[in-house]
């Protein structure tokens, strides 16, 4: 019995191990913004994040999380990719945490910043990112999802052409 035990322990831990490193998704955030935001996120994001300026409509950002990945024996970042429309006013945020940690085996996921159960821990500090970076915008948010970090950046559906691609860390 206690051998059966042990192994339905096992199972579990691998289905857990493998699920966890299947997950991929993003919060994707459009805002109306008065003028062109993006050299002033870059400049007071600098401190905090790493940027890169894409093209003149395209910023990369990222902020290694040093205690998460302390904690978890890998590594652990938050992203963002903004795409500034200039016919619409409008900027496009595609945010996420993507870990690398040991219990996945170094098996990368990504969560959103929505509520729900997985990573739960992480969401307060996620939010409190999004949030400074639509206030470093001056933006006012318009609609705000969960979807999957494969989708399209920035959305096709606008008709905007940009560097970054799905695959983008």
């Amino acid at each position: 019995m206690h051998r059966a035990r042990h192994l339905f322990d096992i199972c579990i831990l691998l289905v857990g191990l493998f699920a966890g490193g299947c997950s991929s998704s993003a919060t994707y955030i459009r805002a109306t913004v008065p003028d062109h935001p993006l050299d002033r996120v870059a400049q007071q994001s600098q401190e905090q994040w790493s940027v890169e300026k894409v093209d003149a409509n395209t910023l990369s950002m990222s902020d290694g999380w040093l205690a998460y990945s302390f904690g978890a024996l890998g590594y652990g970042a938050s992203h963002a990719n903004l795409s500034f429309d200039p016919t619409t006013s409008e900027l496009d945020v595609q945010y996420y945490f993507k870990a690398f940690p040991i219990m996945t085996l170094w098996i990368p996921f990504s969560i959103d910043a929505e509520p729900g159960a997985f990573g739960a821990a992480l969401k307060p500090t996620m939010n409190d990112q999004i949030n400074e970076i639509i206030k470093w915008s001056g933006g006012t948010i318009i609609s705000r999802r969960a979807g999957d970090r494969s989708e399209p950046f920035p959305p096709k559906s606008k008709g905007k052409v940009s560097s970054l691609s799905p695959a983008t860390p």
